[in-house]
């Protein structure tokens, strides 16, 4: 009898153990959170996409929060603010202004979150960011530059539309007018306009720059939704001026292909989210990680367009 009880207290014992053992395997599974401006571009979209493939191959949970609009930094702060009362692993982010999440990046390091930041030109002023994934923006730039002066044999109008007031629009606009200012006296800039990141808000830009400079003969916006909705001003004021883009996202990419965008720039959205959580791996195992993860940026004409479409 004592044998039959004994053996019963061990099989609800192993049953206890099993059943803490199973709670403590799902407590393990780690979050991360990914924090974009917003979910206007589908450059984020694409970013995600890359997260989530890596968080699913390497066993962890993706949490995404984002603020209505990419001028709200002050929501943006709070959500970060809010996940790390949450307790989330780790905090990958883009900011909308880089001196206002400063104060919630301090926050994650008291509270020993780690944090990853993304599509980042230059490092805060203050908090520890243990890793940047980024693409060089001044060079992107550039590299359009170099392309409008590659297509209109050195000579053209040249039209700006800026998107907010932010390191990414100065670093982007002024990758553009310094490497023509130093290399290609034959382009001139005659206007520029914000339109805030925005499809429609980058149509009015481009609608009224054409109608006070007509001649213009090429439009370069800072991302591919005011990109597209410079297309869709010269259509409607019968221009020929042409528009090239910054973000290489999937839409921009088939407008290239169908002939109404002249060319955009990857910049690799998937590769970004891929490195991000892959860089977060490394942190929370303990391992060493590179301060500066580069991902490189490529002109996409209507050539080599087919390559950059999602698999």
């Amino acid at each position: 009898m004592k044998v039959k009880r004994f053996f019963v207290v061990l099989c609800i014992l192993a049953m206890v153990t099993g059943m803490l053992f199973a709670s403590g395997a799902k407590e393990q599974t780690k979050k991360i959170a990914l924090v974009p401006p917003a979910m206007i571009s589908p450059y984020y979209a694409s970013v995600i996409s890359g997260a989530q493939e890596a968080v699913d191959r390497l066993g962890y949970e993706l949490v995404t929060l984002a603020p209505e609009s990419e001028s709200d930094y002050i929501a943006q702060v709070q959500i970060v603010e809010d996940l790390i009362i949450q307790g989330v692993d780790g905090l990958i982010l883009c900011a909308i202004n880089s001196d206002a999440i400063v104060s919630a990046v301090k926050k994650a390091n008291d509270a020993d979150i780690p944090v990853v930041m993304f599509n980042t030109q230059n490092e805060l002023a203050d908090g520890v960011v243990t890793s940047y994934v980024r693409y060089d923006q001044y060079e992107g730039g550039a590299k359009v530059c170099d392309f409008v002066a590659e297509y209109f044999d050195g000579t053209a109008k040249a039209a700006i539309i800026e998107g907010l007031p932010s390191d990414h629009t100065t670093e982007r606009k002024g990758g553009f007018s310094d490497r023509t200012a130093a290399k290609y006296p034959g382009i001139t800039i005659v206007a520029s306009q914000p339109g805030d990141w925005e499809r429609e808000k980058g149509m009015n830009a481009a609608s009224n720059m054409l109608q006070a400079n007509p001649a213009i003969d090429v439009f370069f916006a800072l991302s591919d939704e005011m990109g597209l909705g410079a297309v869709r001003a010269i259509e409607e004021a019968g221009s020929d001026a042409k528009v090239v883009s910054f973000d290489g996202n999937p839409n921009a990419v088939e407008s290239v292909i169908a002939g109404k965008m002249l060319s955009t720039l990857s910049i690799g959205g998937v590769e970004t989210g891929v490195k991000t959580i892959e860089a977060m791996d490394k942190i929370l195992n303990g391992e060493s990680v590179d301060k500066i993860i580069n991902v490189e940026t490529t002109v996409v004409t209507k050539e080599n367009a087919q390559q950059f479409l999602p698999k």
